[in-house]
């Protein structure tokens, strides 16, 4: 079976897949042998199990387990609990183990542990993205505005310095998630991009922004906080003058650096974490990013599970301090966010890891669709700026229905 035809028939299947954006291309798995499940109760027992991944084990398809952590659960990790919230029951992480990659790059290559992946499908009917109602909004701009004012109350009384107000869009709706995700990635295609599919849900996101990033003993992370958009007159140089001259947008990204420099920190030997590349300008296709690096040297025999609670939620999407921030909206947020900020990626038989901040996605669950997006509220902020900023982040997603 020619490759081309191979993955023809794979996107036209009903097979559970994962499509992963990389350096120079894009990784495809499949084929998986495991389906991990995570909630509080056995998060614990997959650290364990990822800690004793074979690494001896002489696999064509390298052993790792990919798939996310949501919200909720990174919370739970780190002690912090979150009630009365409305929750569709979607799951709190899923991981898979796959036995077959495919990598697009220049050429197509195919990977496998099994000798019949090329036989392994069921057939499926053709899946159109269907609308069976508009899309609603969980925030207007009324009650927007009323906990627009009451976080900036907690701003002067110091319980927090940015916080990010999470609003939601809705509808019922069927997608078929491969072919929303190549039209994505033909419009607003990001470093930290991914698609899974799966019997009963899907995702499709063009994240931007990487938060851990892990080979050997050192670790990296690159928070993003700062977003201009693209026209016909704008350029890296004049985007770059753009945030150095912009109070609000430097006052966050100072803030950002500072908690993710901490949180690297509390697991990287002392004086080993430096800022690398501080303040500069990443360009995508309809906008600019203020992004700075951050790397350190874990401290020895820094397990898996410490990285991971050090580091997530990530903190340029929830507000700073983060243990303060996260608890405030915790407290006012009335629907589960599910997905939304956090994290998608991989760990491998070396422990090295990758993983992202999940923003800009879409998540389709029992043929209900939800796109979350947040903004910053520091004390420059104003109400009806950061709800049109919300609106604006949502427009790309909301665009391919």
């Amino acid at each position: 079976m020619k490759k081309n035809t191979y993955l023809e028939k794979l996107y036209n299947s009903n097979k559970p897949l994962i499509i992963y954006k990389v350096m120079n291309g894009y990784n495809i798995y499949t084929d998986f042998s495991e389906k991990l499940k995570l909630n509080s109760n056995n998060i614990n027992n997959f650290f364990k199990k990822i800690q004793k991944l074979n690494k001896k084990k002489k696999n064509i398809v390298k052993n790792l387990y990919i798939g996310f952590f949501g919200y909720r659960l990174l919370c739970g990790l780190i002690n912090l609990k979150i009630i009365n919230q409305r929750s569709i029951n979607f799951p709190d992480g899923v991981f898979y183990k796959p036995q077959t990659i495919v990598k697009i790059r220049k050429k197509i290559s195919i990977k496998s542990n099994l000798k019949n992946y090329h036989y392994l499908f069921k057939k499926s009917d053709f899946v159109k993205t269907n609308i069976l109602t508009p899309f609603k909004v969980n925030l207007n701009y009324k009650k927007y505005k009323k906990i627009f004012y009451k976080f900036t109350k907690n701003i002067k009384e110091g319980k927090t310095y940015q916080i990010k107000i999470c609003t939601k869009y809705t509808n019922k709706s069927k997608i078929n998630p491969v072919i929303m995700f190549w039209k994505l990635m033909k419009t607003s295609s990001a470093s930290e991009s991914f698609m899974i599919r799966d019997k009963n849900y899907s995702i499709v996101s063009c994240s931007p922004e990487t938060l851990i990033e892990k080979k050997g003993d050192f670790i990296k992370t690159k928070p993003i906080a700062g977003t201009m958009r693209k026209n016909k007159k704008t350029n890296l140089r004049k985007a770059l003058h753009f945030f150095k001259n912009n109070i609000k947008e430097t006052k966050e990204h100072n803030m950002i650096v500072d908690m993710e420099r901490s949180d690297l920190s509390k697991i990287c030997k002392f004086n080993s974490v430096k800022i690398t590349k501080l303040k500069f300008v990443e360009e995508h296709k309809h906008l600019y990013h203020y992004v700075s690096e951050i790397k350190g040297k874990l401290i020895k025999n820094t397990s898996t599970q410490n990285i991971i609670k050090a580091m997530m939620p990530g903190g340029s999407v929830i507000g700073c301090p983060k243990i303060n921030t996260l608890n405030l909206l915790n407290q006012q947020e009335k629907d589960n966010r599910n997905i939304f900020t956090g994290s998608f990626g991989f760990i491998d038989s070396n422990l090295d890891m990758r993983f992202n901040i999940i923003i800009r996605s879409i998540l389709n669950y029992k043929n209900k669709s939800e796109i979350s997006v947040a903004s910053g509220v520091v004390t420059d902020s104003t109400p009806k700026r950061e709800f049109n900023e919300n609106y604006i982040k949502a427009k790309s997603l909301l665009n391919l229905f």
